[in-house]
């Protein structure tokens, strides 16, 4: 069956949204895929990295990246308040009062600390941390006020102080003033899991059904023309 010159622009226009469709299918199989595999990822267990200056992966008045997230760092500097954070949970699940100082970095900027949860008085002078940089808490907790965070998130406090405040904090694991560690009881939490919805294999069968109508979508059209092309034959 001849296709006509004023047939040929339908046809070729009709090919091409065959062709989007069916790209647009098989790339979202792929995408699919790739979410199976980041599932299967963050099952693995979490692996320690070595720990690097605070300045090596965080600047003040910059967004933490992905990578900087769950890195034990080191830094050094002058606490320039404490603040109570309610209602915060442990790796444990217990629910209790933290403590958490505002730290001017040596090499500039401040961070949030979180130090204890037991109400210990701030150190003076310079005091070397060493601590879990984890990324601000985004849900409120509890109320704010002078001496209380509702949630642990340095955007609170950019109108109070003059110092850019790097994002996300810091859950200490040691505080030492001229070597000497504080002794201090600490808070224990996880490290953050980036969360992936879904299972395994509902992903895989998304890539299937995906793929599936990337295989329809071409199949249609050849279908199509087979049913012409016999009734035609019919016809004759």
């Amino acid at each position: 069956m001849k296709i006509s010159k004023r047939e040929l622009p339908s046809k070729i226009g009709a090919a091409l949204i065959v062709l989007i469709l069916c790209a647009t299918f098989i790339r979202l199989g792929f995408w699919q895929l790739d979410r199976a595999g980041e599932f299967q990822e963050l099952q693995k267990p979490y692996i320690e990295r070595p720990v690097i200056n605070l300045t090596q992966v965080a600047i003040p008045g910059e967004n933490l990246s992905d990578d900087s997230i769950n890195q034990i760092v080191q830094f050094s500097g002058r606490y320039l308040d404490q603040y109570i954070a309610p209602n915060q949970e442990d790796k444990y699940g217990v629910k209790s009062e933290w403590v958490v100082g505002l730290l001017e970095v040596d090499s500039g900027g401040a961070i949030l600390v979180v130090r204890s949860t037991s109400n210990t008085e701030l150190p003076s002078g310079d005091v070397e941390i060493t601590g879990r940089l984890f990324n601000r808490q985004f849900d409120d907790r509890a109320g704010k006020s002078s001496s209380q965070l509702s949630r642990i998130d340095p955007a609170l406090l950019v109108a109070s102080y003059d110092q850019k405040l790097f994002d996300g904090f810091v859950l200490a694991q040691s505080e030492s003033i001229n070597g000497i560690e504080l002794d201090i009881k600490r808070l224990e939490l996880d490290p953050a899991k980036p969360s992936v919805p879904g299972y395994y294999w509902q992903h895989i069968s998304y890539v299937v059904i995906w793929w599936l109508m990337a295989l329809v979508v071409l199949f249609l059209p050849f279908y199509q023309v087979s049913r012409k092309r016999q009734g035609y034959e019919r016809g004759n």
